[in-house]
Parts: structure tokens; sequence; C-alpha cells
């Protein structure tokens, strides 16, 4: 009888580890095998005009320049926690920083793409900052300018064909960008070559991360587009 006892005892041991074994093995799988999606394609709408240092504006109706990040940036980061807009009023000059996004805990610091006067922030991405990544150039909008010279606000900007165009390079420019930085498994092998998976910038460490930011974000020099 005690021997019976003493194989039950073993069985229901060896049973239960094999369970806690198999729920680990299946944990460990659910975490490595998350699929990672490839970043799209950038497609800026007609009518924006696009900075190098991947913010976009859009004159509206009133006149006013209505700024954001473009969808290269947006979906580099693939997430954005806060976002912050310096106050009413304050003047901005092209190159300075217009706001400040937050990813991971660490800061984004966007210039502006136009010199002019702070007019107002919005009032969804400053609830809501997912809705940068959801929809860049509708209502993801950060904030807007009133600026004096819109000949001048658009003059170094780049608009159609040569937008787009400046996208797709930049995109293939972070998939080279990424692998040095070691994040080689974050580049999915796509039918036309590697592309970067979305939010493959959020997952630099933090040094990758400042040298993401330098080379794509704040070169220290703004140049005009050739024609």
């Amino acid at each position: 009888m005690v021997a019976l006892l003493v194989i039950l005892t073993i069985v229901i041991a060896l049973a239960v580890d094999s369970i806690v074994l198999h729920r680990q093995g299946r944990s460990v799988a659910d975490e490595t095998l998350q699929p990672i999606v490839a970043m799209k394609l950038p497609q800026p709408p007609q009518g924006v005009f696009l900075d190098q240092a991947h913010t976009w504006l859009r004159i509206t109706s009133d006149g006013r320049l209505r700024v954001g990040i473009d969808d290269f940036l947006a979906e580099a980061v693939g997430q954005i926690d806060k976002v912050e807009v310096p106050a009413q009023g304050t003047t901005i000059e092209r190159g300075s920083p217009l706001f400040t996004l937050t990813v991971k805990g660490r800061k984004l610091v966007i210039p502006s793409p136009a010199s002019g006067t702070l007019m107002s922030a919005n009032d969804k991405t400053q609830r809501d900052p997912s809705a940068v990544v959801r929809d860049p150039y509708g209502a993801g909008w950060v904030a807007s300018i009133w600026t004096r010279d819109h000949h001048a606000a658009i003059t170094p900007l780049r608009i159609g064909a040569a937008a787009t165009h400046f996208l797709r390079e930049e995109l293939h420019r972070l998939a080279d960008f990424m692998v040095p930085s070691g994040s080689m498994a974050r580049v999915p092998v796509m039918a036309d070559g590697g592309l970067p998976g979305k939010g493959s910038a959020a997952s630099l460490d933090d040094k990758a991360w400042e040298s993401f930011s330098r080379e794509f974000v704040n070169a220290s020099e703004q140049t005009t587009p050739n024609a």
C-alpha cells in the first residue's frame, strides 16, 4: 500500500511538472513568435509640403500652416505616449523645436518646418497621442502656425512626387541604419527587399535612439531640396 502511494505521488508530481513546463514553453513561444509588421511604404497625400526633418505642413483655408509628422516617422516610432507643444503665441523659427514627442519614456524633439507664431495645438492629439501615428496627415496633426510669408515657408519643402521619393529613400536608409545598430531582427525580409518593422526605432537602445534622432529628425543643417 505504501509503495502504491509513493508511485502515485511520483506520477502526480511528474504530471504537475509537465503542465508547468508546457505552459512556460507556450508563454515563451508566444513572446518569440510575435509577428513583425513591416513599415508601410510612405505615401504623403496631395497638398502637403514635407520637410527633411519629417514634418509636413498644409496651408489651411484661413492661411494658417497646419503641421504634423509624416507617415515615415509615424511608422518608425510606432507609438507615441505624449505630445508637448509650447504656449500659444510662441515665436518659432524654421529648424527650432516646435513640439516634443515622448516614445517609451524617451523624448523626440521635432523641429519646425517653417517660421512663424504658434497659434494652437491640436486638442485631439493632446488627449490621444496615438492619433499622431494612426492618422498623421489628418486627425493626428499637432500644431498650427501663422506666418507672414507663405512663399518663404514652402520654398524649402518638398511636395508631390519629390516628397514621395524622399520618404521612400528614407525608408531604405532606415533599414541600413537598423542593421549596424543591432536590430536586424526588426528588419523583415520582404519580396521587394528588407524593410524595417513598424516601431523599430522605438526598440533601439538609448544610444542608438539618440543617433536615430540626430540622423533622421534633428540633422545639424537644414538644406533646400533640389528642384
